[in-house]
């Protein structure tokens, strides 16, 4: 009997994790937590500083639920560092912080500009009356990562009470705060609920506010800053809000309440009265506050429907990957907001630290960095293009800026700054020393960052749009990077190559240094792609990139050892001497820029670096090691490096990145959180690493596709391609291709990677089931462009490369020969 009870009980659990795993969360209820299942309790491996491990009792892989909040040392004020960020690219804050701030509203100029801190004027928090009650009461707090919203809910002893926030996903200029709020039966005198608010001053550091006055029965206040970054102008901003509720009396008649707050901001007065007025509307109906919220739930599960990562059979992975795009994606534009931006209103580029984050002195000031191209908008490209092209016109709109940058020392073409905000100029804080005040502008990795994104776009779009249209100018920004690249390239007769003198990579802890490797790749990268694109744009390709630039970017100074058969960081560099590099740079040859390497130069490259790379490295390093091991064969490496990536960073219970493994007070003064770039990291190595996606000028490369360590599959859904979207199911060994929707300009075609192969064409609503997927497959179009492909590499030794060994014999190339072993036999596609 014993063992037929284990069974049935056996039995029962599975039946009820196959539940959970095929309907997911029951259907939304307004008062849902009144009825919620109990959930197993998990602990987290992070200790956030100053306090024991908070747990996580959630098995939703979307939904974190906690008895407890991050605090800081005192044991009592909320650590607000750690809270979750709830935002729509427009608008963004921090739960229970005071500020909150909108897409391009700086303050400030030069160093000094940073995101203006709006008051969160209905960032309340329900406390009450009596402080016996408080302390008697029982907290629980839900952060829903796929609904973007945060719940507090209250048990005490006369009511059972749930507060929600969140910043509407359809309405993107509101933030909204909703108590609702039942009286308990066995309560007969009931109680009184009180919520308390940031104030509203006359004035702040960042923004001279009016006084409030009517708007109806509300309240509106305009505010300007105080200071406009170098050529543009001070800003306003319009907030127009319900009065705050600032207590819930459930006594006498009073059983159950339902409190609904809303406050708009924008620079527009008309649009942020139009969204006031029409949530107000939505209110004043039957069920308006649960309406108003399902409107903003149904906004995100669109976007949802558009693309996302999924992975099973591990529930903590799962919800490290949920976290990781909501927090990316709640970053960006909303997919489609009920009144979208005016068109001439740009989205100025995605912080490191996101929307919610950037105030004076912290977080980056909200400044956009070369991570914008570089981790955060390859992390959405392949579900969310048309989420990347509007990222990618903030450096359009600021095109005439990179060429003022350029002048600055002696430069031509286009040069995107260090730091940038609103006016595109350069912010970099003002830290150079007299002997190199142009410190910040030898960063040139940063504008090959926006050459590569460009490339990576067309290369899954071949969005004609982008190439033409005036708004994104993407035919002269390619060109324009290109010139000034080539323009830095000197000829070193003693080489017969060209160098890049004077110059600092990613790692900025060797800064000055001579022809450093990723910026000399990434460099001869957008020159070759500059020539490709110039005739896709139908222009004349020679004219806009001379036979001299591409000269230059086949023969750069690649500082590489062909004994060893490895890659120096730059010039000069002793792997003995120069200990610690900061960060990746070198392997970073390998992934993102896919490299036109051997295997055993991946393979030498990346043990030679993750000896002297500090161990407390920024956490996307350790995403690139962990791309690069899958890209040798290294499992075991690959699957250590990836653990390396998130478990470090994270931090409980509302899965926080941080810039650097806090485990002092001394790493939280030099990191910042919610640090988007090691989350698109992280996403990037479940892509480009695990389901081993490449993406080519002329096809998808996938190299041996799996499941990430742990899990038992991961599902690619929405994957955006030419046109098509298609979902990819990986399993060991095993990938499965379903056809959503295809291009009617391009058929897609597969091929395996196999001696009997075929080529299979995709047709819209097919399942096509690969076994033996880890030979791999490829996927193109059969309509190829009429432009010859960029040659994407630099002339090397015999050996160096797979592909490019040999070409015929020229008189210059005979005559470098007595200068240069580097130079190589050349090879004519």
């Amino acid at each position: 009997m014993q063992l037929i009870a284990a069974a049935v009980s056996l039995m029962t659990l599975i039946f009820v994790a196959s539940v959970v795993v095929f309907f997911g969360e029951p259907a939304i209820s307004f008062v849902g937590g009144l009825f919620g299942a109990k959930q197993h309790k998990t602990r987290s491996k992070r200790l956030t500083p100053n306090q024991e491990a908070i747990g996580d009792e959630s098995q939703l892989y979307y939904e974190v639920k906690s008895s407890s909040l991050p605090l800081m040392s005192d044991r009592v004020t909320i650590n607000t560092r750690y809270m979750p960020t709830l935002s729509n690219g427009h608008l963004g804050a921090t739960v229970y912080d005071e500020a909150m701030y909108m897409n391009g509203l700086y303050e400030g100029s030069g160093g000094n500009s940073h995101r203006a801190k709006i008051p969160a004027l209905l960032m309340g928090r329900v406390n009450f009356s009596s402080t016996d009650i408080d302390r008697r009461a029982t907290r629980k707090y839900v952060f829903n990562g796929r609904d973007g919203y945060f719940m507090e809910t209250i048990d005490c002893e006369f009511a059972y009470i749930e507060h929600r926030m969140y910043v509407h996903q359809k309405y993107i200029r509101l933030f909204v705060s909703d108590v609702f709020a039942r009286r308990k039966p066995e309560s007969m005198s009931g109680g009184v609920i009180k919520l308390k608010y940031p104030p509203l001053t006359g004035t702040s550091d960042d923004i001279n506010f009016d006084q409030p006055r009517e708007y109806y029965s509300n309240r509106q206040v305009k505010g300007t800053t105080k200071t406009a970054e170098a050529g543009a102008s001070v800003q306003s901003i319009f907030m127009i809000y319900m009065e705050p509720v600032e207590q819930i009396s459930l006594t006498g008649s009073y059983w159950d309440k339902n409190e609904t707050m809303v406050m708009s901001v924008d620079k527009s007065e008309a649009n942020a009265r139009s969204e006031l007025d029409y949530a107000q509307k939505i209110l004043s109906a039957q069920g308006g506050n649960y309406q108003l919220f399902q409107d903003h739930v149904e906004a995100w599960r669109k976007t949802w429907s558009k693309g996302s990562i999924q992975v099973y059979g591990d529930v903590q992975l799962a919800k490290v990957t949920q976290f990781a795009q909501y927090y990316l994606l709640s970053s960006v534009p909303a997919d489609s907001p009920y009144l979208p931006p005016q068109y001439s209103e740009v989205f100025y580029g995605c912080g490191r630290t996101g929307l919610a984050k950037g105030g004076a002195g912290t977080d980056y000031q909200g400044h956009v960095f070369w991570d914008n191209e570089m981790y955060i908008m390859p992390a959405l490209m392949p579900f969310q293009p048309d989420t990347v092209k509007k990222m990618l016109r903030y450096r359009s709109a600021v095109a005439k800026k990179a060429a003022d940058n350029a002048k600055r020392f002696g430069g031509s073409g286009f040069h995107f700054p260090w730091e940038s905000a609103f006016s595109g100029n350069d912010v970099s804080p003002d830290d150079c020393d007299a002997s190199h005040p142009d410190c910040h502008w030898k960063k040139l990795f940063v504008t090959t960052a926006v050459s590569w994104a460009i490339r990576q776009y067309y290369s899954i779009t071949r969005d004609r749009d982008y190439m033409i249209n005036t708004d994104y100018l993407g035919c002269d920004i390619t060109r324009e990077i290109a010139r000034f690249l080539a323009d830095r390239a000197m000829y070193n007769p003693k080489t017969a190559r060209y160098d890049i003198f004077n110059m600092t990579g990613p790692d900025d802890w060797h800064p000055n240094v001579n022809n450093n490797a990723f910026t000399l790749a990434a460099a001869s990268l957008a020159i070759h792609w500059a020539r490709y694109f110039s005739c896709l744009c139908q222009r004349n390709d020679r004219e806009e990139v001379p036979d001299e630039w591409i000269q230059k970017a086949l023969y750069l100074n690649l500082p590489y050892d062909n004994v060893k058969r490895l890659h120096f960081q730059h010039q000069g560099f002793d792997p003995a001497v120069d200990r610690p590099v900061k960060q990746a740079d070198t392997i970073m040859l390998t992934y993102p820029l896919n490299w036109n390497v051997s295997s055993d130069i991946m393979k030498n490259d990346l043990e030679m670096y993750e000896t002297i790379t500090n161990d407390r490295s920024p956490a996307m390093t350790w995403s690139w090691f962990t791309i690069g091991w899958k890209w040798v064969n290294d499992k075991n490496r690959m699957n250590t490096y990836f653990l390396k990536s998130y478990q470090d960073y994270l931090i409980q219970p509302f899965k926080i990145w941080t810039e650097y493994n806090e485990l002092s007070a001394a790493d939280q003064a030099a990191g910042n959180v919610n640090f988007l770039p090691g989350m698109g990291g992280f996403v990037q190595s479940l892509v480009h690493g695990y389901a081993g996606i490449r993406i080519r000028p002329d096809m998808l490369e996938f190299y041996n596709p799996m499941p990430p360590n742990g899990a038992t599959k991961m599902v690619l859904n929405g994957f955006k391609y030419l046109g098509s979207v298609l979902t990819f199911t990986i399993e060991e060994d095993k990938t499965t291709i379903f056809v959503n929707s295809s291009s009617a300009q391009y058929q897609l075609i597969l091929k395996r990677n196999v001696t009997s192969a075929v080529e299979e064409s995709l047709t819209e609503g097919e399942t096509v089931i690969i076994d033996g997927s880890s030979n791999g497959f490829f996927i193109y179009t059969s309509v190829s462009e009429t432009c010859e492909h960029p040659r994407d590499y630099i002339y090397m030794p015999w050996g160096y490369s797979p592909f490019v060994n040999r070409a015929p014999l020229t008189s210059s190339l005979m005559q470098s020969l007595t200068f240069s072993l580097f130079l190589t036999l050349s090879f004519t596609r």
